[in-house]
This record gives C-alpha cells, sequence and structure tokens, in this order.
C-alpha cells in the first residue's frame, strides 16, 4: 500500500507515455521488414542476460558493443519508415479535412465513368488531413472547380498533362500533371505506374488515390498502402461519399 501511495500523478502520465511508445513501436516494427530484426533483437537481450548473470565477461562485453553499433544499424535500416513517420507528425493539419457535395462528387464519378468507357488512364488524388502542396508544386497549378470536362480533357491522351496526377484540395482541383513518389518496380511487378504511385503515396500519406487503366478500364483505389483493384462505379461513389461527403 506505501508503494501505491508513493505513485503521483505524474509517474501515471509517465508509464501512459511509454506504454504508448512501446505499443506504437511494436506496431511499427510489425508493419515493417522490422518483425524479424525484432525476434532477432529479443533474443540478444536473452543471450545478455544469461552472460551477465553467469558472469561471462567476454561475451557481455561483444554484446554491449554490438547493441552499441545496432542502434546506429537500426536508423539506417529503418531510415525510409522513419522519414515517412516524421512527415506525417509534422504535416498532420490540426483542422478537420474539407468535404465534396454531391454535385462535385457527381461531376467526378462522370469522368471517371468517361475514362473507363474509353479505356483512358488516369490518376486523381483527394487530400484528406495530409498536406500534399508539396506535390502541387511537381505540376501545373489549375484551381478550379472540380469539372468532367476539365478532368476529360487533362487526361486526354493527347494532352501534356495526362501522364501526370490531378490532386484535389480544399474541394477544388489544386494541380495536374503532378509527379507522385514511385517504389522499387521489382516490388509489385504487376502493376503499372500509375498503381505504384498511388500505393505509395498513401502508404506516406492518407489521402485517396483513384486510378483508372488505360488497359483494361477498370477502376483501382489505393488507400492507406493498400490497392482495391477493380472497383465498380457505384463502389466509387460510396467510398468517396462515405469519406469526404457531410449531410
Amino acid at each position: 500500500m506505501r508503494i501505491i501511495h508513493q505513485i503521483t500523478f505524474s509517474d501515471i502520465v509517465d508509464i501512459i507515455i511509454i506504454s504508448c511508445i512501446i505499443y506504437y513501436l511494436i506496431i511499427f516494427l510489425l508493419q515493417t521488414k522490422g518483425f524479424q530484426l525484432l525476434k532477432g533483437i529479443l533474443i540478444l537481450f536473452i543471450i545478455t542476460f544469461f552472460a551477465q548473470f553467469f558472469h561471462l565477461t567476454t561475451l557481455h562485453w561483444i554484446l554491449e558493443k554490438v547493441f552499441a553499433l545496432g542502434m546506429i544499424a537500426l536508423v539506417i535500416i529503418f531510415q525510409p519508415e522513419l522519414r515517412n513517420v516524421l512527415r506525417k507528425l509534422g504535416t498532420e493539419q490540426l483542422l478537420p479535412f474539407s468535404t465534396l457535395h454531391l454535385f462535385q462528387i457527381n461531376q467526378l464519378i462522370e469522368a471517371v465513368k468517361y475514362f473507363c468507357e474509353n479505356k483512358i488512364g488516369s490518376t486523381i488524388v483527394l487530400e484528406r488531413t495530409t498536406p500534399l502542396g508539396s506535390y502541387t508544386e511537381s505540376g501545373v497549378k489549375i484551381d478550379s472547380n472540380i469539372d468532367k470536362k476539365l478532368l476529360i480533357s487533362i487526361f486526354n491522351p493527347g494532352s501534356p498533362l495526362h501522364d501526370g496526377a490531378v490532386i484535389i484540395r480544399h474541394n477544388r482541383i489544386s494541380a495536374a500533371g503532378c509527379i507522385l513518389p514511385v517504389e522499387e518496380v521489382k516490388e509489385r511487378g504487376f502493376l503499372g505506374t500509375r498503381h505504384i504511385s498511388a500505393i505509395k503515396l498513401s502508404e506516406e500519406t492518407d489521402a485517396i488515390v483513384i486510378v483508372t487503366s488505360e488497359e483494361t478500364g477498370k477502376i483501382s483505389i489505393a488507400e492507406g498502402g493498400n490497392l482495391y483493384q477493380d472497383i465498380s462505379i457505384e463502389e466509387l461513389r460510396k467510398r468517396i461519399e462515405k469519406s469526404f461527403h457531410r449531410k
């Protein structure tokens, strides 16, 4: 009971923060290539414990040096993942993301439907809480209402902007011809550049990316690092309304 009485409010906050850090660290490792590495670290901890317990001086000294170098190695190994985490922490908006009116959603859906029927490749990015200003800088500023005819003209095969992505921010077409990040093709060799870049952007941000294939005319949606393929127009509408429309 004496120990309980000695616990202060600061101690409770300290425990909660440390617990959250450990929890999210484990989740981070499980979602990346670090899961196997995590098991290796646990094994080294166990060996270190026994080396200290049985006074194996040389082995314990070597393991201490390994752990010291290991911290530097971890930063190098997880450099891409850590960069993405820091980017998200530094770019999260404090206010909710913009919603779309039904008229705007209809214009977007009609454009995507046209792309499917005519097998026109397109990439349309819908910004949520993570600002995409750095990506709009890579394209041509538009700042226009969401309009079916404008989207069709942008992705027309003869347009100089058709290979890039359209980014929709704050209920408006912000930019076109934007360059999105592309990961190693060998990891997803069966996908085209549009789909690969859509997945990569959805991994780095919370944006929703709509892609139509110029080969099959099928719709795909990238969200949260996952690619949902062969989506129907009805399913696309439901997803957009669920994420962006507020009655």
